[in-house]
């Protein structure tokens, strides 16, 4: 009889702790954060140098409070800018579009990331003497993009004089 309420009392708490695994874990979406309601908007586009692809460019879509979507141009330029690292899209609005070959997604490499304000004050303070992209399209950029549904697609034919699109 012993045993039997020992065998008992061990398939029950056992029981107990595969339920309390399985609520506490979770197998759907759960809590997660709610980006319908944002209304991202899907954003491609090309960027070049004087006509060439500038593969490997970091095309940034910045808004007013210095948030921003990011992308990076494959061999052929084209880009698909990406809210975080989870999901694709631009919140609408205005944005300031900046574009660079030395910028850093953060995605990959994290090795001596500072918090923002510190990047954006190294940024405006020294130039990279690699940056293939003049200053005037991407830290003093003059860029804008308004994002809505109503357009999807932003190419930009960059020169490496810095002359306006």
């Amino acid at each position: 009889m012993k045993s039997t309420i020992t065998s008992a009392a061990t398939l029950a708490w056992t029981s107990c702790l595969a339920l309390a695994l399985a609520t506490s874990t979770g197998c759907g979406s759960g809590d997660g954060a709610d980006y319908a309601s944002i209304g991202l908007v899907p954003i491609t586009g090309t960027v070049t140098l004087d006509g060439q692809p500038l593969e490997g460019a970091v095309v940034m879509f910045e808004a007013p409070d210095t948030t921003f979507c990011y992308g990076t141009a494959d061999a052929e330029g084209h880009y698909e800018l990406k809210f975080n690292s989870e999901v694709m899209g631009v919140p609408p609005g205005e944005k300031v579009v900046r574009i660079s070959t030395t910028a850093s997604t953060g995605e990959v490499d994290t090795e001596g990331a500072d918090d923002d304000d510190d990047a954006v004050a190294r940024r405006k303070k020294k130039r990279d003497p690699n940056e293939q992209v003049p200053e005037a399209y991407n830290e003093d950029s003059q860029i804008k993009a308004t994002v809505s549904d109503s357009q999807t697609v932003y190419d930009f034919a960059l020169k490496s004089d810095g002359s306006p699109l």
